[in-house]
Formats: structure tokens, sequence, C-alpha cells
């Protein structure tokens, strides 16, 4: 069976879920299914990956709605490999992609505005309690979380960035109903390039296939 056939029908028995999953109920995280391919123990934090597109993928993962997570899958064997060295570019190419694409768009579309005031509810007199009270439970804005991920930048934590990027564009998937499906396709494109850093090395240094053979019953996903 070829490679490629042999990932279709693999995706077709995994559903990709919140958390590390479940092998023995064909359930796993995009991360966990890294390992999967990759032979690793069942695990969310495979050897093989670069730590920086596990943060970044991660949030994706747990933050999407069901049907779009399932989207993640063909990035499972791209992502093999990429624990290489690569991550300060990685880091780089996100913080620019999220202030110079993503970032302007939100702005523009003015869905920062309707985010800071509906996370600001009135403190006058009584309502001033009653918000104390409501404030921690509340999401942090898509503002604070931008500057969040400036900050973070200034610092030069890279690791930070994945996160903090990945999660800027979960929320406005889920935030924006209307612009939903462009928020999605830029968080997967950047996955793409993030994926894509290093690779040329990454192929002539090692060669990776899909996992093939029958697992142990504790790794089983399918027969």
């Amino acid at each position: 069976m070829s490679v490629d056939l042999q990932g279709e029908r693999l995706y077709q028995q995994v559903d990709l879920v919140r958390g590390v999953g479940n092998p023995l109920r064909g359930e796993l995280c995009i991360m966990s299914l890294v390992a999967y391919l990759a032979g690793e123990q069942h695990t969310d934090r495979p050897r093989t990956a670069s730590s920086f597109v596990r943060n970044f993928a991660i949030q994706l993962n747990d933050g999407a709605p069901t049907a779009l997570r399932q989207d993640l899958k063909p990035f499972a064997p791209r992502i093999i490999g990429t624990n290489d060295g690569y991550d300060l570019q990685r880091a780089s190419l996100a913080y620019r992609v999220i202030t110079e694409e993503v970032w302007p768009r939100a702005e523009r579309e003015a869905v920062v505005v309707l985010d800071d005031a509906v996370q600001e509810p009135c403190v006058k007199g009584v309502w001033s309690f009653v918000a104390s009270l409501r404030r921690p439970s509340l999401k942090p804005s898509l503002t604070a979380r931008f500057l969040a991920l400036r900050d973070a930048h200034e610092r030069g934590d890279c690791l930070a960035i994945g996160t903090l990027a990945g999660q800027l564009l979960v929320e406005l998937v889920q935030r924006v109903p209307t612009l939903q499906q462009w928020y999605w396709a830029k968080a997967l494109e950047l996955l793409d390039r993030l994926c894509d850093l290093g690779r040329d090395e990454r192929v002539s240094t090692m060669g990776f296939s899909i996992r093939s053979g029958s697992p142990s019953r504790n790794h089983s996903i399918a027969d």
C-alpha cells in the first residue's frame, strides 16, 4: 500500500480530539498522532517535533471546533523531524504573520473594538462589585492577547510566541463567525509554513514515511 493510501486510511480511522486522546478508541490529538506516526509512545510531546510547532499546533487542536480540528490531520507527518533547531526562525515567521496579516485584518473589521467592549462591563455603583466577581472568569480580550504576544517577542520568548499566536488565531475563529473560514485558513497556512522551515535539510538527512505494520494492542489505532 502506498504511503498516501496508508495515510488516507489512517486519517479516516482517527478522530482528532482535545487533550492527548486514547489510541484504543481511535482518538488522538494532532501531537499524539505525530508521535504515533513517528513510532514513539503515546504522548502529546513527541521528541521528533519542534517545541514551537507543538505549542502552536496544540492551541489549534484544542481551540478549534470539532469539524475544523480534523483539518489538522494531514500536517501530522509533516511535523515529524521538525525538532531541527529552526524554532527562532519559526517564532519570527509567526510573529510577522500575526502582526502584518492577521491583526490588521482584525482591526480593519472592528473585531478588536467589539471584543474589548464586551470585555469591559460597566463598573459604576453596584455594578463595580458584580464586575469584580465576574472579571476573573472572563477570557482575555483579543487586545490583551496581542499585547502579550508583542511582549513575548520583545523578551525573545520563542515558545511563548508559538502558544500566543495559536491562541489568538483560535480566539478569532471562535469569536468571529463571519470570518471564521478566513482566520482558520490563515492558521493552517501558518502551520504549513512553520513545517516548511528546515524541510530541505530534513529531507536530505533523514527519510520517514507513515507508520506501517500492525501496532501492538496498547498502541492501537487500527489493524
